[in-house]
């Protein structure tokens, strides 16, 4: 064994050396990452997908309707009525030991939330009309989540004023204005915001909302904005910076009106979160330790550069709640994590760059089965994704590993590597090819120097590499000084982390003092 993992050092030490070796050499490098990229866009059949939710086939609608999620395989509703009950497949997901990732920090579950809830947006519907196969996506990384989710949205949020965002300061931070005012009938929505959500998604979220909350809850792009304190968080940074750079770009072009200079700094932030994505979040989730990174106009060259088109998988996969562990500690004091709902008060007693600091130094939950937090089972989180798979009759676990190019797996314990989780599996399916796959993407066991199992992985990062490369951003026709000016093209290029947007915009000193890896 100690030869083994002598070996397996040897393997990596050689590895980064080599990969080093390569990033020295812009060319290489350059090379290398369209391979990498590449290898993961192009492992499933690119768009346009034959089926989507509109229908059980290929029809028209299905073909050019986007208000319908996409899908990646056909239905198998006989299939799904075999399955096992949906209380005993929810009770896997039920939290055994507070399991810890190896080096993910809790930062990265704040930003992968905020992140994906801007473009996963299944339509909300009555419980008994529920058939999840409309959306409200926009299925562009655009950062509606401070924009909002249409143009009308924008202006309300808008200060008008020299490119900016509506702001407030609070003990010397800034942070977006407030929801809601005091009114002779109670806490209401200001009437500026009249619109900024559908009423429908409006009580959803706020129907049933403390007036502490409601108090603290900060106008922005999107009805979840407020609900987790990782939302606040992000929210706010992207706020600061958008607002910075429109101040940066006024200084240098005093020619420039409001609009422009809004339009502009909003194109620049845009750009940065897609540089984010690419050469931070998704560099933290694959094994191996290459800095990915953003090549303007690389992808109009693939074969996959195609309209894009969230799918029902890629709503479902996301759902990695496991990531949220049973405690969190903030400024010294440990609480169950529960505490990072609804808390913009915390965010805003302890600050924006507090918040980052504590959640940079504590590990985040790990990635797989009876690893839920309490509270968010109780909420129904992953009994209520079980429930939209077999409602959406998504085929079993090995069909899509076939998608994807990958052997099925022949039994729970090559699938787990764990003779305890095999056992329940097997105990509910009996066999491995009547896995669900929802259940299988989170049941998949995978090594010490990863983050997930393998075909969750390679799903992540085609859907991530497809429709974030492909934003017209990037497209070599509109990145250019024209469209971000030279000083917000300037800022683009010097950003490829998060910890950069986050030391621009607070008193932070030590980048390193941040990030998706644990600090300590």
């Amino acid at each position: 064994m100690a030869e083994e993992s002598f070996g397996a050092g040897v393997k990596n030490w050689l590895v980064k050396k080599g990969l080093k070796a390569v990033v020295a050499i812009p060319p290489l490098h350059r090379r290398l990452n369209r391979k990498l990229i590449n290898s993961y866009a192009s492992a499933t059949k690119v768009r346009p997908r034959p089926f989507s939710m509109a229908a059980g086939y290929t029809t028209w609608r299905g073909l050019t309707d986007r208000r319908y999620s996409g899908r990646h395989l056909p239905e198998a509703r006989d299939y799904n009525a075999t399955l096992p009950p949906l209380d005993d497949v929810n009770a896997l997901f039920k939290k055994t030991e507070d399991r810890r990732a190896t080096d993910t920090s809790l930062l990265f579950p704040f930003f992968a939330q905020w992140f994906t809830d801007s473009f996963l947006r299944t339509k909300w519907k009555e419980p008994e009309k529920q058939d999840f196969a409309e959306n409200e996506s926009n299925h562009e990384i655009d950062l509606c989540q401070i924009y909002g989710v249409g143009e009308e949205q924008t202006r309300m949020l808008r200060a008008m004023e020299g490119g900016r965002l509506k702001s407030q300061i609070i003990e010397g931070e800034e942070f977006p204005v407030f929801l809601f005012e005091e009114t002779p009938e109670g806490l209401k929505p200001k009437p500026e915001f009249d619109g900024l959500y559908t009423p429908d998604n409006f009580m959803r979220v706020f129907a049933n909302a403390s007036d502490d909350h409601k108090r603290t809850a900060f106008a922005v792009g999107l009805e979840h904005g407020n609900s987790t304190i990782g939302n606040t968080v992000m929210n706010t940074l992207f706020l600061r910076e958008h607002n910075r750079i429109a101040g940066e770009l006024a200084k240098a072009h005093p020619d420039w009106d409001d609009e422009r200079l809004f339009q502009t700094a909003r194109n620049v932030c845009i750009v940065i979160l897609l540089k984010i994505v690419i050469g931070d979040y998704i560099v933290h989730i694959a094994p191996a330790d290459f800095p990915l990174m953003v090549v303007p106009g690389m992808a109009e060259k693939e074969h996959w550069y195609r309209t894009n088109w969230i799918a029902v998988e890629f709503a479902l996969l996301y759902r990695w709640h496991d990531l949220i562990p049973a405690s969190v500690t903030f400024n010294g004091e440990t609480s169950n994590s529960a505490t990072l709902r609804h808390n913009n008060a915390l965010v805003m007693k302890l600050g924006v760059e507090k918040v980052c600091r504590d959640a940079s130094r504590q590990l985040a939950g790990r990635i797989g089965l009876a690893n839920t937090a309490d509270f968010l089972l109780d909420m129904g989180v992953k009994k209520h994704s079980i429930d939209m798979a077999r409602t959406c009759a998504l085929p079993p676990f090995n069909d899509y590993r076939r998608h994807y190019g990958k052997d099925p797996v022949r039994s729970f314990e090559e699938l787990t590597g764990d003779p305890v989780s095999a056992r329940k599996l097997k105990d509910l399916y009996g066999s491995i090819d009547r896995l669900e796959w929802f259940v299988g993407i989170f049941a998949e066991g995978y090594g010490k120097r990863e983050m997930m199992g393998e075909l969750l992985k390679t799903m992540v990062a085609n859907d991530a590499f497809t429709q974030a490369l492909t934003n017209p951003l990037l497209a070599e026709a509109v990145y250019n000084a024209e469209t971000f000016g030279a000083e917000g093209l300037e800022i683009i290029e010097s950003t490829s982390r998060l910890a950069e947007v986050i030391q621009r915009n607070t008193s932070l000193q030590d980048p390193m003092a941040v990030g998706f890896m644990i600090r300590k």
